[in-house]
């Protein structure tokens, strides 16, 4: 379905976009890992994201960095609400870092949650994101 109605589309964009020197980025919530096969194969997409895991997605962030990591940039994967909404600090640097280990070699890869994060997102599991991906996270 998204090649016949959305691909075409969206791999003009992006090809405008990189015609002109901008970067392009594909948000799609859900099942990715095909769509990142698409982009990766078929278009100069700069960034894809947000890479859930399942149950709402079905993103295995190592094997996509194997596969793709050298074509687009890979961002996200932080579980919103098993991990950054009813998870424990420790959970949150826990994940960030297999994350990062997953990921992160070789460059092209941003820590992020895997959707956005709710209101009620404790600040302390997103400072301990930001401050794992600062200090683990160099590259």
């Amino acid at each position: 379905m998204v090649r016949k109605i959305s691909f075409p589309a969206v791999k003009r964009v992006v090809e405008l976009a990189t015609a002109a020197g901008m970067p392009t980025h594909v948000h799609s919530c859900g099942p990715e890992t095909e769509l990142v096969k698409l982009m990766a194969e078929e278009t100069g997409l700069t960034i894809i994201d947000p890479l859930e895991i399942p149950p709402m997605g079905d993103c295995n962030l190592k094997e996509l960095k194997q596969k793709y990591g050298t074509k687009l940039t890979l961002k996200g994967n932080l579980h919103t609400t098993e991990v950054m909404l009813k998870g424990t600090v420790d959970d949150v640097i826990r994940e960030s870092k297999k994350c990062i280990d997953d990921a992160a070699t070789g460059g092209r890869f941003v820590l992020s949650t895997g959707d956005q994060c709710g209101r009620d997102t404790p600040f302390e599991n997103l400072h301990a994101m930001v401050e794992t991906a600062r200090t683990y996270g160099k590259y």
